[in-house]
């Protein structure tokens, strides 16, 4: 007989402490404040970003020039080899050619992740402001969201800063 009273004193438990947590939160606890959720097609942010193709024009001239250099030196190192310089002269000269190889990536390179930084820091301000204007507590990247939110694409981009200056501001040359 003991066996037959357990499950229902179980039962009777959990309806009483349910019972008990339902008041608990029908006295005190506050309504949860609702969450305004906005969206934003960071692609097509970016696509739209005039700074944006102007720093990818930039970085294109720059990997241009990255590679004419490369291209360049293979030469020279070829022509050195033809002429059966010594070894000590070709190894100097490879190491020399490399040395302006690498100084050309290394400023490429650097000048990419500052372009990158300044792109995402006037994105990110444009999203910001967007959202502070439409009351918004969160915005999420449109692809991850599969239904729901405000779209504020258009506003962000509209927020975006003038192209002007991006590639004046440091060109990386020969």
């Amino acid at each position: 007989m003991q066996y037959v009273y357990k499950p229902f004193a179980v039962l009777a438990g959990v309806i009483l402490a349910a019972g008990v947590a339902g008041q608990a939160l029908a006295q005190g606890a506050a309504p949860a404040k609702a969450t305004n959720i906005g969206i934003v097609d960071r692609n097509k942010v970016i696509t739209s970003f005039k700074k944006a193709q102007s720093a990818a024009d930039e970085l294109k001239k720059a990997e241009d020039t990255v590679r004419g250099l490369l291209e360049s030196s293979n030469k020279q190192y070829e022509d050195a080899k033809a002429k059966k310089l010594p070894a000590a002269e070709l190894e100097k000269l490879q190491k020399s050619l490399q040395v302006k190889i690498d100084a050309e990536y290394k400023a490429a390179q650097n000048r990419a992740q500052t372009l990158e930084a300044q792109l995402e820091k006037d994105i990110d301000k444009a999203i910001k402001d967007e959202a502070t204007a439409k009351n918004l507590d969160t915005v999420l990247v449109k692809d991850s969201v599969l239904l729901g939110g405000v779209d504020i694409t258009d506003g962000v981009v509209k927020r975006l800063p003038v192209a002007s200056g991006v590639a004046d501001s440091k060109t990386v040359t020969k």
